[in-house]
Order: structure tokens, then sequence, then C-alpha cells
């Protein structure tokens, strides 16, 4: 069960948690990346904006991640996306 809004209201398939200034997402490289904002503003904007939304393509670590998938999903067939 989420115990913050934002954890019911993730869209982004990549989002695991959130703290005061920071949001956590699967790894780039290693198991977790974290996002540093330097204000609770900033970070709720950003995950308004990007973490809630459709929109997750505009995120810098969506876009990362997105393509490490899609270079693994291509070199072997039987590799799926998770959403």
């Amino acid at each position: 069960m989420a115990n913050k809004a934002i954890d019911a209201l993730a869209f982004c398939p990549f989002y695991v948690c959130e703290a005061k200034t920071t949001i956590t997402c699967e790894g780039i490289v290693g198991s977790f990346t974290i996002s540093r904002f330097i204000d609770e503003r900033a970070k709720r904007e950003h995950e308004k904006n990007f973490c809630t939304g459709r929109h997750c393509q505009g995120c810098g670590v969506y876009c990362a991640l997105m393509q490490n998938y899609c270079s693994i999903h291509k070199s072997s067939p039987g590799s799926t996306l998770r959403h």
C-alpha cells in the first residue's frame, strides 16, 4: 500500500520512491538513480511534469533507461519492457 500520494499516482515505470528533496528511480547504472532537487517545490514540479503524467519522455532518467531497455530488447527477443 502506498504511504504517499506520489507513490499511488506515479505513472513512470521507473519511479521507485521519493523523499523531501529527492526522487529515486530504477538505476541507470547500479540499482537506483537518485535525482536531487534544490527544494521541495522543484521536486514536486518535476513529479507533476514527468512522474505522474504520461510525459515521462521529457525526463532524462526515463530516456536513459528506455535506451537501455530498447537495446536489450533488440538484442534478446525474449526480454520485455515492464510497465
